[in-house]
């Protein structure tokens, strides 16, 4: 059958890509580790635009999201009584015209 064909064919296609890859990433490693010389340096020179970021996205983002989140939990038992006193009037209301028409 043609099927078994190909799989001679499969095999060393995947054994040369598994060859390939395995040395594509020692080079870039290779390549790559040089440039680890140089991550601190950026990381200081960064340092304040990060910090800066960091206190605006605090004031902006975290700080609004635990107060809505701090009021939502405080106001949820409110939002399921309300929640079902209306569901339960809506099927009331349905139930009693129901039965009068």
């Amino acid at each position: 059958p043609p099927i078994t064909q190909i799989i001679p064919i499969l095999r060393a296609t995947f054994s040369l890509l598994r060859t390939f890859l395995s040395q594509a990433s020692r080079v870039v490693v290779a390549l790559a580790t040089p440039l680890l010389i140089f991550v601190p340096l950026v990381s200081r020179l960064l340092a304040p635009v990060i910090l800066v970021f960091h206190i605006v996205l605090d004031a902006t983002v975290y700080t609004p999201y635990m107060i809505i989140s701090s009021v939502a939990a405080a106001l949820y038992p409110l939002y399921m009584f309300c929640g079902v006193a209306c569901i339960f009037g809506a099927v009331l209301g349905i139930l009693g015209r129901s039965l009068v028409t």
